[in-house]
This record gives structure tokens, C-alpha cells and sequence, in this order.
């Protein structure tokens, strides 16, 4: 028998100041995985690729799956669409 397969899921980001190559990234997380477990793998690519961002300003930024309003608890699916969108500034 074997496990729960795991969740490839794509990745958006929008309004963040990266480097060329990062608008756009997939991610294979475990079975039963939330919108903050792709929040997690995001980081932590960050982290591997030495790219500097602000952790508190990343998990206030606006999710989105598919197109819809998420939370950080909501799952997330096989061949989802993760929209991560930077908090903006007003004035």
C-alpha cells in the first residue's frame, strides 16, 4: 500500500520585488496540504535560492486558489492555481 500522493500545485506571485525567474513556480507538498503549507515551501525555496523577503509581509499577503479568497488553513489541491499577491501600500 502505498501513501496519499503528493499535491503538485502552481504558483503566482504578484507585486513582490524578486529576481527574473520567480514570477511563476510548482511545488510538490505533501497529501492533505493547506494553503499555508504552500506558503511554507515558497519560504523555504526562497531561502534556498538566498532570495530576501520580508516573512511577516509574505504571510499577510492576499491568497488566492483558483481564483477565490483563501485562508491560510484552506486545502489545497492537485493541479491547484496559488495566487500570492503583496500587501499594497495607500496613501
Amino acid at each position: 500500500m502505498t501513501g496519499a500522493p503528493e499535491v503538485k500545485v502552481s504558483v503566482k506571485f504578484f507585486v513582490f520585488d524578486l529576481p527574473p525567474g520567480f514570477a511563476d513556480a510548482s511545488f510538490e507538498i505533501g497529501p492533505n496540504a493547506t494553503v499555508n503549507d504552500v506558503l511554507d515551501e515558497c519560504l523555504a525555496e526562497f531561502d534556498r535560492r538566498r532570495v530576501t523577503i520580508d516573512e511577516n509581509e509574505f504571510r499577510t499577503a492576499t491568497v488566492m486558489v483558483n481564483g477565490k479568497w483563501s485562508n491560510p488553513a484552506d486545502p489545497v489541491s492537485n493541479g491547484d492555481t496559488v495566487s500570492i499577491i503583496r500587501p499594497m501600500d495607500g496613501g
